[in-house]
């Protein structure tokens, strides 16, 4: 075997691999060649010295981790950049994604089903486009606009291929939101007036005029005004490639934000499905006084508006439920049945021969002007308005549809671009603010349905475009008899996804508390506060519950694992047993000003107090010096000078350790006495969960390490990365700690720490309990067994069921290959 003493820059480790057969035996029958009775135990045996961290670094030319600096960042940025056409057609291709999806595209694969997707999500965005538009305070024609040019812009700057871009509930909510927000702070508000009218001839009559035309033109400014922001900001996240911050939208906080976006918009179309009048509140607390404007007209009831709601949801659920997603009936149909299209259909043409409006005063959409609206700089008017609102409308629109285009993309096994994305959303929500299309955003019914009925590619956009093309130039007018109602009651059913996340609640209380409270604590504050203050709020307490988690990580302490270099939480292991006088402790995250004081309050519980200590030693202290006291007073007392005097101050100093093979530094204290107060001799500390440590950190490491010495109790510290041995070197934590406690692995420090007892106390090393033995060399001499998982099943579950674990809340056992029979 090499010794590392013989060459101290150059150990390494020696391997023998050999198998041997065993024999099953079946009741009296020995069985020799059965191959399913059989098994091969391969077993590797290594031989290596204990390495303390420094030994370890200098014997295998340990470096440094490479460094990032924004001078290094900067300088490969400028080595990449190439004036040449491999560099722009990479730069143009990246993008405009459409022409490598293009170049890959197969007329005859994926072309008819693009048509047929295309034309289905088309026949959807008809009714969605109308009803969400009214759902924005706007006039629904502008929906259509919605569903219309941002899906033009999306085929040449996307990288999805499967999302449905247009309009979304709960972005029509929110600018509808902002909308009302900026009508109340700029005064603008319906009047009424009688109006004097000179017909000549001395005839003057009376007529009541309003200035709706202006309200309407201010809501358009101001949607207007937030779509623009809010492609502005998408365009800047993109271009400082900030799209990693949707991260911190964590998929419990999406679902309980949604769905109380969801009981908002359920709140907002509640008086066009009873045909009633409320008032329109903005704000804290705005969906109470909703519903107290609702309960107190609900006696004004239309009853043909409610009957027509109850049968269009009826027609609606029936078709949609128990038709289009029956799985008996689905495989037959060529396309799931436009049901929405269908009720829009039937409450035009009903309400027009019906006159429902003029003899029920059933409110219907209104005129819808023919053609594309002409370019305007409606965008510009209420800038200054509407920026907290287009930045809350920004990053949710942002979230909602990468994250559905990171699911089909999972699917379909191809890759999108986030910050790719947010220059796609940014500019089509610049350009369309210029053609009075408020913000768009993906939808998850209509992606699905793409995706279901086949639509490979963003062709399907361009398809579903030229159906809205012929809608807006066409077909629009024939709408204007359409009862509100009717989009009113596509809306509710059409909620009916977003109000079984409620359902969510379930499996996060079982999987996760933090989860739960942020889904609960985000729904309630959207309710009640507002659309954009609850996404705050929730936000907020996310990021509190990850400070939570990182402030008071999971610590516990660790045993061996009879027979093997293995070290386990006692608390899951029921067979990892402690090392007699040796304590490891492990601190389940990086050490940061945050937490560092919680790390050394959980040692000390866990370990031994070294404040407890101090009192303990005081009464100590203060006991001998009573008991000398009055020794002094008997021998006055009794006059008598030739009583031996005891030293009570006087300890007993053992002979000095012996230092560890392959050592270099001494330490600046070696403990050479044993702890009178405990029986803990030795504290070894994990590092191994601990990616960083700040220089607060260090502190209270430099803190918990002098308090212990001061009792003659030593700590080590077991298997430090790269990142935290290098803090140590910048904050000269080596100057009052030896490198030599440090150590490559946690069984290094045991041995090392059993080797310093037995040096100290001159107790046997068999003695001490730990599992091993260890000659004077020094080196520790491995046998380790790893069954084959196909004959022995030694994997970590087997491991765990073989070792008696219990399971523990918030806490993954690492997976970690099984070492037995390890000999030292």
């Amino acid at each position: 075997m090499h010794k590392a003493k013989d060459n101290m820059h150059a150990p390494f480790c020696t391997n023998r691999l050999w198998s041997h057969r065993g024999i099953w035996k079946t009741g009296s029958h020995d069985v020799d060649n059965a191959e399913s009775e059989s098994f091969v135990e391969d077993m590797v045996v290594i031989e290596r010295p204990i390495y303390t961290q420094n030994d370890f670094d200098q014997g295998f030319d340990a470096g440094q981790r490479p460094k990032h600096t924004a001078l290094s960042w900067m300088k490969g940025k400028v080595k990449k950049c190439e004036c040449s056409a491999a560099c722009v057609r990479k730069t143009v291709s990246h993008h405009l994604p459409f022409l490598s999806i293009m170049k890959e595209y197969n007329i005859k694969k994926d072309f008819l089903p693009d048509i047929i997707a295309g034309l289905t999500v088309g026949i959807m965005h008809i009714p969605q486009g109308m009803a969400y538009g009214l759902l924005s305070t706007l006039q629904p024609v502008y929906g259509l606009y919605v569903s219309f040019f941002p899906v033009i812009l999306y085929f040449f700057l996307g990288t999805s291929k499967h999302i449905s871009l247009g309009t979304f509930a709960v972005i029509s909510l929110m600018v509808g939101s902002a909308v009302d927000k900026g009508l109340k702070d700029n005064n603008i508000v319906l009047k009424t007036w009688n109006q004097t009218v000179d017909n000549g001839g001395g005839n003057i009559t009376f007529e009541i005029v309003d200035n709706s035309d202006e309200v309407e033109t201010a809501k358009l400014m101001l949607a207007m005004s937030v779509t623009f922001i809010a492609g502005v900001i998408q365009i800047l996240l993109g271009i400082f490639r900030l799209g990693f911050l949707t991260v911190y939208l964590s998929d419990p906080l999406i679902s309980g934000f949604t769905t109380g976006a969801a009981c908002h918009v359920f709140t907002s179309q509640i008086k066009h499905i009873f045909g009633i009048h409320t008032n329109r509140h903005s704000g804290v607390f705005k969906l109470i006084y909703t519903y107290i404007d609702i309960f107190t007209n609900l006696p004004h009831t239309k009853p043909v508006t409610l009957i027509a709601s109850i049968v269009c949801m009826f027609i609606l659920v029936i078709i949609k439920e128990y038709i289009n997603a029956n799985p008996k009936i689905k495989p037959k149909l060529f396309m799931p049945i436009p049901v929405e299209l269908i009720v829009v259909v039937l409450g035009t043409i009903i309400s027009y021969f019906a006159q429902l409006q003029e003899k029920y005063s059933v409110q219907n959409v209104g005129d819808i002007p023919i053609g594309l609206p002409v370019p305007n700089l409606n965008a510009f008017n209420y800038i200054s308005d509407v920026i907290a609102d287009s930045i809350a409308v920004a990053i949710v629109s942002f979230a909602i549809s990468v994250s559905m285009s990171k699911i089909f993309a999972k699917k379909h096994n191809y890759a999108i671009d986030s910050n790719q994305e947010l220059l796609a959303y940014g500019s089509c929500n610049i350009v369309s603010s210029f053609f009075s299309a408020f913000v768009s955003a993906a939808s998850l019914s209509r992606s699905l349905i793409q995706e279901d009925v086949g639509g490979r590619t963003q062709v399907t956009g361009l398809v579903s475009s030229t159906l809205l093309l012929i809608v807006l130039l066409v077909v629009g007018p024939y709408f204007k008899t359409l009862p509100n109602c009717v989009l009113a009651a596509i809306i509710l059913v059409a909620l009916k996804g977003m109000f079984k996340q409620f359902a969510d609640l379930i499996a996060l209380w079982k999987i996760s508390l933090f989860d739960f409270a942020t889904w609960l604590v985000t729904f309630c504050a959207t309710v009640f506060l507002d659309v954009d203050l609850g996404l705050l709020v929730g936000v907020v307490f996310a990021l509190l519950t990850v400070i939570m988690k990182s402030q008071r990580p999971y610590s516990c302490l660790l045993g061996q694992v009879p027979g093997t270099d293995i070290y386990r939480d006692i608390s899951v292991y029921k067979v990892a047993k402690e090392i007699p006088n040796i304590k490891i402790f492990r601190f389940d995250s990086a050490i940061f000003f945050a937490n560092s004081e919680f790390f050394k309050n959980s040692l000390y519980k866990l370990t031994v107090d070294p404040y407890q200590l101090k009192k303990m030693q005081r009464k100590l202290d203060k006991r001998k010096k009573n008991e000398k006291q009055l020794l002094n007073l008997t021998i006055d007392s009794i006059g008598s000078a030739d009583i031996p005097i005891p030293d009570s101050d006087r300890t007993d100093t053992l002979t000095s350790p012996p230092v560890i093979q392959n050592s270099e530094a001494k330490p600046p204290q070696f403990v050479s006495q044993v702890p009178t107060l405990t029986d803990i001799h030795y504290i070894i500390i994990d590092c191994s969960t601990m990616s960083y440590v700040d220089s607060m950190g260090v502190k209270v490491l430099q803190q918990v390490i002098s308090e212990f010495r001061a009792f003659n109790i030593t700590v080590y510290l077991a298997q430090c990365k790269s990142s935290v041995r290098e803090m140590f070197v910048k904050t000269n934590f080596y100057k009052t700690e030896s490198k030599n406690y440090l150590f490559v692995t946690i069984h290094d420090a045991v041995v090392s720490a059993q080797l310093h007892q037995w040096a100290v106390t001159g107790e046997s090393l068999a003695n001490t309990g730990i599992s091993n033995t260890a000659g004077s060399s020094h080196e520790i001499d491995l046998d380790i067994t790893i069954g084959e998982a196909t004959s022995r099943a030694e994997n970590v579950n087997d491991f765990n069921k073989s070792n008696g674990v219990r399971g523990i809340p918030q806490q993954d056992i690492t997976s970690n290959p099984v070492i037995e029979n390890t000999h030292i």
